[in-house]
């Protein structure tokens, strides 16, 4: 039944075909070899870099109300030492950035950022300014302290500001690697599929269409002979 739906395939057809897969073949698994490989390469590096810093987790028994309610991976994670970009986009995300709205909270400048508290800083000075030729010392003191805590704030944000960056940056990259690693696992198993059909094509056996011709002369030949 399935050789008359599917009659099979000519020796010259056959040969283009068994050829066509094992060249895709080949390439399949030579791609998606070279990605697992480039994936995995990649995540090594994450990993080192990051342990090379040597940033470790705040123990879970040791977290506070607010940082263990601000997301469970900070106390998942407690106590170990950085080395997956996970790690790194939990500690960027949930604890630096958690600790720098705390700072700014409660230096007296919610809401505030690296950028916004450089112009602060100009507002205060014009401030402290106005107050010195009104002659206000309290005024001009008030101001000098409120100044030196907006600049100390500001190097703490900026502090945090690139350390968030840099984690987020590993993070961004282990992904990636995480994402040529799978597109790499997918493409052995469509290698595999590959391999299998190309199997089955050298399993098959190819038309006998000129041997069939041959063997008709050879029957008309006795024939005319007698």
């Amino acid at each position: 039944m399935l050789n008359k739906l599917y009659p099979p395939l000519s020796s010259e057809l056959r040969s283009r075909i068994i050829t066509l897969w094992a060249v895709l073949l080949a390439a399949v698994l030579v791609v998606g070899a070279a990605a697992v490989y480039m994936g995995g390469f990649i995540r090594g590096n994450v990993a080192d870099q990051l342990a090379a810093q040597q940033i470790q987790f705040t123990a879970a028994a040791e977290l506070t109300p607010v940082e263990k309610a601000e997301n469970a991976c900070l106390t998942r994670y407690g106590g170990q030492i950085m080395t997956t970009g996970a790690q790194a986009q939990c500690y960027s995300e949930s604890y630096i950035a958690l600790h720098m709205r705390e700072s700014v909270q409660k230096a007296g400048f919610p809401g505030a950022t690296y950028a916004t508290l450089g112009k602060e800083q100009t507002k205060i000075r014009a401030e402290m300014a106005a107050a010195q030729a009104a002659g206000n010392a309290d005024a001009v003191k008030s101001l000098n302290d409120k100044l030196a805590a907006a600049g100390a704030l500001r190097t703490t944000m900026q502090t945090g500001s690139t350390l968030r960056g840099q984690l987020l940056n590993a993070w961004g990259w282990d992904t990636f690697g995480i994402g040529i690693t799978v597109t790499g696992v997918a493409m052995v198993a469509v290698a595999l599929i590959v391999g299998s059909a190309l199997v089955y094509e050298l399993r098959t056996k190819a038309t006998p269409s000129q041997a069939a011709a041959v063997s008709g002369k050879l029957e008309v030949v006795p024939a005319a002979a007698r």
